[in-house]
């Protein structure tokens, strides 16, 4: 198993879903590289779809935001694994992520963050 990081959009807004754990959802993330040729242009490379699997507040939180602004662009860190499925039309790859991380990319979009107050927050008014 590797560790990657990638920034791509979402392919659709995720699902968020409650396990044993708490909340959890399954996001994927559509990545195109941009390949340099020869004479020095651009192109954009083949798209790879990486399934990322978010945790905890992240999800909540990545959920919230893509139903609030679409296919947002995303950056995420953490373990990757690639798995082959072959079938009667051929093999194919899917390239799963488990998220350490999970964050709005800045680049190319705007964003606008609320706060939200932390637990720590609701407690009683005694200064530090």
């Amino acid at each position: 198993m590797s560790y990657i990081t990638r920034t791509g959009n979402l392919a659709a807004t995720p699902t968020l879903r409650e396990g044993d754990n708490g909340p959890y959802t399954y996001a994927r993330v559509l990545v195109s590289d941009r390949i340099r040729q020869e004479n020095g242009s651009y192109t954009d490379g083949p798209t790879v779809a990486y399934d990322v699997a978010v945790s905890g507040n992240q999800a909540q939180n990545l959920v919230e935001a893509a139903e609030e602004s679409g296919n947002i662009r995303v950056t995420f860190s953490g373990r990757y694994c690639v798995t082959e499925y072959k079938g009667d039309q051929g093999s194919r790859l899917q390239h799963e992520v488990r998220a350490d991380e999970i964050a709005v990319s800045l680049r190319g979009q705007s964003v606008r963050v609320v706060g939200k107050p932390s637990t720590a927050d609701q407690g009683d008014d005694t200064p530090f």
